[in-house]
């Protein structure tokens, strides 16, 4: 094992922890790759970093929308201090065998080929479970003992126990906070077992801020002007209003996320000849229903102005289902000719 200098090592005077011990740097052959590029959301930084110094038989649950940088934070966080990784995406048909391990043929001779939870345990790496909620909770439940830090028993190996390594950490990241998506944006996600889930720290994720994701596009695409880069920005922050429930607006059927925002903007770092809307299309608006993708472009048209191929779609009114009340009432008004009136109770009717 090894102390090292939290400060130093993230070039931040703002972390809860100044120092931490890590594995041994020379028991350690293979850690993430270190992206040059990435920046930190100091919050969530700190809540990782506080975890894997003190986990205290617990486990760490990275829970928000899709794309918003929950596994490349834990990544990079593990990359900065040298910490070995295996990481594992779950579904609805993901076992708890294909976790723990099972027995293999290997050179005419059964033998019990480890998982990647076993490999954590002995190795004292971090063990990353992507999208924990599409995982059946009854698989999840045989975890249970492990996650509060207690050995595993294989009884398919002769009922080998695997004791953890002090090193042995566990971080889950998830769409939801494993009781289920009442919004639709994740299709197939389970609500978990309360049992389960009182075994985990939870840390929610979200978007960066506006400063940030402008910070991350500059690094990342060097031959775009400050000014694009600003109005893709801005664009992102527009689409994410329209897609947010909790501010009682109707929603998109895909959130704009970052991990999209990069794309569209690496889309034009590399080919100078590529419009935005194009780019965007490309990289989001294109998987959308028609009505939606038509009121994306016409965002983007406001935003960047006219100079497109696509004039006549990105002008047009924004759907239905992406108005609000009064917005709706007047576009149904400015199509039939009817002047404006409100009755009593405020909602638009006819005069």
């Amino acid at each position: 094992m090894a102390e090292v200098n939290l400060r130093e090592i993230f070039a931040s005077s703002r972390l809860c922890l100044e120092s931490m011990t890590i594995p041994d740097p020379d028991d350690i052959t293979n850690p993430p790759a270190i992206d040059e590029n990435y920046i930190f959301a100091l919050p969530v930084l700190n809540q990782l970093l506080l975890y894997l110094a003190y986990p205290q038989k617990d486990c760490l649950f990275l829970s928000g929308p899709a794309g918003c940088g929950k596994t490349s934070m834990a990544l990079q966080t593990a990359a900065r201090l040298g910490w070995e990784v295996v990481q594992l995406t779950l579904s609805s048909r993901t076992e708890a065998f294909d976790l723990m391990g099972h027995a293999t043929l290997r050179h005419g001779e059964l033998v019990y080929q480890y998982g990647p939870l076993v490999e954590a345990m002995n190795l004292g790496k971090i063990l990353i479970l992507n999208e924990i909620d599409l995982m059946p909770p009854g698989e999840l439940a045989a975890l249970n003992d492990v996650l509060e830090g207690r050995a595993l028993t294989i009884t398919q190996n002769n009922g080998e126990i695997i004791e953890p390594s002090p090193f042995f950490r566990v971080i889950a990241t998830a769409n939801t906070k494993g009781m289920g998506d009442a919004m639709g944006f994740y299709n197939g996600t389970r609500q978990l077992n309360q049992a389960f889930l009182d075994r985990w720290r939870f840390v929610e994720v979200g978007y960066p801020e506006k400063r940030v994701e402008l910070k991350i596009l500059k690094k990342r695409c060097s031959k775009l002007d400050d000014e694009i880069l600003e109005k893709l920005v801005l664009l992102a922050q527009e689409l994410r209003h329209t897609s947010c429930p909790e501010q009682g607006r109707a929603s998109l059927s895909a959130p704009f996320s970052t991990r999209s925002l990069v794309r569209v903007a690496s889309l034009l770092n590399v080919c100078a000849s590529l419009s935005v809307p194009k780019a965007l299309e490309t990289a989001f608006a294109a998987r959308l229903p028609k009505e939606e993708r038509e009121y994306v472009m016409r965002i983007c048209n406001d935003i960047f102005g006219n100079g497109s191929d696509d004039d006549a779609l990105m002008g047009r009114q924004a759907p239905a289902a992406l108005l609000e009340p009064d917005e709706l009432c007047e576009a149904k008004k400015a199509k039939s000719g009817i002047k404006k009136g409100k009755d009593e109770e405020g909602s638009c009717t006819a005069a």
